[in-house]
C-alpha cells in the first residue's frame, strides 16, 4: 500500500480519509496544517507545516499528497498548493468514493475528489484539483476547469462549461449548454439559465450578477 500525506486539517480532510480508506489504496502518514495546535483527525495526527512537505517527499516517506482543504476564500490557495506539490515531484492521485457513479466515458483529472453519492455521466471531463461534492450531478458532455468546485448537490445539465477557479454553489442548477467563466461564484441554490463571464458573482433565481468577484 502506498505512503499518502494530506495538506489540510479540516472538515474537507474528513471526507478525503473516508475516500481513501473506502478503497483501502492509500495509508494516509500525516496530515499537513499550519495550525499545529489542530487535533488529530480519525488518528491520524497532524505532523508539521506546509514547510516540511520537500523534507517528507525527499526522504520517501510519502511520494504521494493530496491537498485536502477547501473553502470559497481559499480556492486560490488550492490551486497554488497543487503546482507545489507537483514542483516538488509528489504523485497526486484521483479519489472517488466506492458509492459515487462515474461513467467510463469520462475523463478527470489528477488531483480531483469525487464525493460520495455523486454521478458524472458520459462525455464529461473534469479537469486537475477539482471538488465534485457530495450528490453533485454532472450530466453528459459537462466541461469543468482547473481547481473548481460543484458543492453537493448541484446539478449540472448537459452541455455545461465551467471555467477554472470556480465555485457552484450548494444546491444550485446550471441548465443545458450554458458557459459559466473563470473565478466565478455561484450562489447556493441559484438557478444559472444564461452564459455567466468571468470574476462575478452570482445568485437568485434566475441568477444575475450581484458584484465582482475579487
Amino acid at each position: 500500500m502506498k505512503s499518502i500525506v494530506l495538506v489540510g486539517g479540516g472538515g474537507h480532510a474528513k471526507v478525503i480519509i473516508d475516500i481513501i480508506r473506502s478503497r483501502a489504496e492509500f495509508n494516509v502518514i500525516g496530515i499537513i496544517d499550519n495550525d499545529l495546535k489542530k487535533r488529530p483527525i480519525y488518528d491520524i495526527p497532524i505532523i508539521g507545516t506546509d514547510e516540511i512537505l520537500e523534507e517528507i517527499f525527499r526522504k520517501k516517506i510519502a511520494t504521494n499528497a493530496f491537498v485536502s482543504f477547501d473553502g470559497i476564500k481559499r480556492i486560490e490557495k488550492r490551486g497554488k498548493m497543487f503546482f507545489y506539490l507537483k514542483k516538488i515531484g509528489y504523485e497526486i492521485p484521483i479519489l472517488v468514493h466506492e458509492k459515487a457513479i462515474v461513467s467510463d466515458y469520462a475523463e478527470i483529472g489528477e488531483g480531483t475528489c469525487v464525493m460520495a453519492g455523486s454521478i458524472i455521466n458520459a462525455g464529461s471531463v473534469i479537469k486537475e484539483n477539482c471538488i465534485i461534492n457530495t450528490g453533485a450531478i454532472i450530466e453528459h458532455d459537462c466541461y469543468i476547469g482547473f481547481n473548481s468546485h460543484i458543492a453537493p448537490n448541484a446539478s449540472l445539465a448537459g452541455g455545461v462549461i465551467i471555467g477554472d477557479h470556480t465555485h457552484i454553489g450548494v444546491g444550485s442548477v446550471v441548465i443545458e449548454n450554458v458557459k459559466i467563466g473563470s473565478n466565478v461564484i455561484v450562489g447556493a441554490g441559484a438557478v444559472v439559465t444564461k452564459d455567466v463571464p468571468d470574476n462575478v458573482i452570482v445568485a437568485g433565481i434566475p441568477a444575475k450578477i450581484i458584484r465582482e468577484n475579487c
